[in-house]
């Protein structure tokens, strides 16, 4: 019996040196592609933010044709009950939640929690980085996280008080408090025309020197306090009055308490608007202030063209 020998060349197996050559290559192609994965998810979170700006929009437009009036930045006349988010809860496709929303209590009331406690996606910017857990303290009062604002013109509500018998304020913004001088703003109060005019924009947990001042983490970095639910200035009403998009120090290392109140966002460069008209855009940090205050005021006779958007 004779033994069949083969005559093929074995197959070489790859030597060590050739597997890290392998390993190094993989490794730079990793390196190339991930800059551009990581600029297409932020491209997908922006569009996101700008859907969810044009919804709220679009809301806002069917609650003034319903009321024939823009709605207040708070739902009930009180600075401690619902939001302009929640007002317009019916315009966003939950009905149910604001028929549970109790009116006469205030949002962080245990009643109320049921609905404040949802984390509504179109309220939420998928761009913030979400440095803390929200709701997470006592001080949040299990309330979900918001990071947007309406727009109420270029002056600080909270000099005002006017709920604690201070002078009535006058806001120049489209939406208002409803215990201003003019507290009914409509289509026709935008003297400045609504394509010139901002409606709401973004807001973010992006403040590490804004501090929770009692409760179970006093002293802890809170961040931000953007509950969609609550009415409070800085939280879902917004001016133009302080540094817009501030980064938490300004150029002397000085954190400024009324950056609370600023827009800002986690987007690269700039903050996304929502204007009276329903569009949307990205204006750049670079925006001179001045053009940034007639922007925000509905009537001020100052409007800008082609202010660079």
């Amino acid at each position: 019996m004779h033994r069949h020998i083969s005559t093929s060349p074995s197959r070489a197996a790859f030597t060590l040196v050739e597997l890290l050559v392998v390993i190094a290559i993989i490794g730079i192609l990793v390196g190339l592609l991930l800059p551009a994965i990581q600029s297409a998810r932020g491209a997908t979170r922006k569009m996101q933010c700008q859907n969810n700006l044009k919804q709220i929009g679009l809301a806002v437009q069917n609650y003034h044709d319903m009321f024939r009036q823009f709605p207040w930045a708070n739902a009930n006349s009180t600075l401690n009950g619902g939001s302009l988010f929640v007002s317009v809860l019916p315009y966003m496709e939950q009905s149910n939640a604001f028929r549970l929303y109790d009116f006469t209590r205030s949002n962080s009331d245990p009643i109320n929690q049921q609905v404040v406690s949802q984390q509504l996606p179109f309220y939420y910017c998928p761009s913030d980085a979400r440095r803390r857990s929200v709701p997470s303290c006592d001080s949040d009062a299990g309330r979900a996280p918001g990071t947007y604002a309406a727009c109420i013109g270029t002056e600080d509500y909270n000099q005002y008080w006017s709920f604690f018998r201070q002078p009535r304020p006058s806001l120049n913004g489209m939406i208002v408090y409803s215990d201003t001088v003019d507290n009914k703003t409509r289509f026709a109060s935008v003297t400045d025309g609504t394509s010139n005019t901002l409606l709401v924009g973004e807001t973010a947990y992006n403040l590490p020197d804004y501090k929770f001042q009692s409760g179970s983490c006093a002293g802890q970095p809170r961040f931000s306090f953007t509950y969609w639910c609550n009415p409070y200035p800085g939280s879902t009403a917004c001016t133009t009055q302080f540094a817009f998009n501030p980064k938490d120090r300004g150029d002397d290392g000085i954190y400024d308490a009324g950056w609370v109140r600023s827009f800002r966002s986690d987007h690269v460069g700039g903050v996304q608007f929502v204007f009276g008209d329903g569009s949307v855009h990205f204006i750049s940090d670079s925006i001179a202030a001045e053009t940034l205050d007639r922007l925000s005021a509905r009537n001020d006779g100052e409007v800008f063209s082609g202010w660079g958007l």
